[in-house]
């Protein structure tokens, strides 16, 4: 039986997905689609790690939530509480790709 905690955060990372997939136009503010983005990846790896039992740090950070799998065996930036982010010029196609490509692995053992 899957990890209640996990089935639920990939539940979360598929509506934040879903979410950055609507605002994904260039004319929606970087950040916001960005913020988005972040969400849902963030969900995922927080449901990759609940899936063998870790229970997930109450962080943002991506980066330390990829160290963490990574510790359990199992190159992100965090800029949502910048009130005014200089644009990133971010490939919106390729990170939602990667997001997508994130959730749908995780979906595969998660289950």
């Amino acid at each position: 039986m899957a990890n209640p905690e996990a089935l639920a955060m990939l539940r979360i990372a598929r509506r934040d997905l879903k979410a950055a997939q609507v605002l994904q136009d260039n004319a929606i503010d970087e950040a916001i689609w960005g913020f988005q983005i972040q969400q849902a990846v963030e969900k995922a790896l927080k449901a990759w790690l609940f899936h063998p039992g870790e229970d997930p740090p109450l962080i943002h950070n991506l980066t330390a939530l990829l160290e963490r799998i990574d510790r359990a065996g199992a190159a992100a930036q965090d800029f949502r509480y910048d009130a005014d982010p200089e644009p990133m010029g971010l490939d919106r196609s390729h990170w939602l790709r990667c997001a997508e490509q994130l959730v749908d692995h995780v979906s595969s053992f998660v289950r």
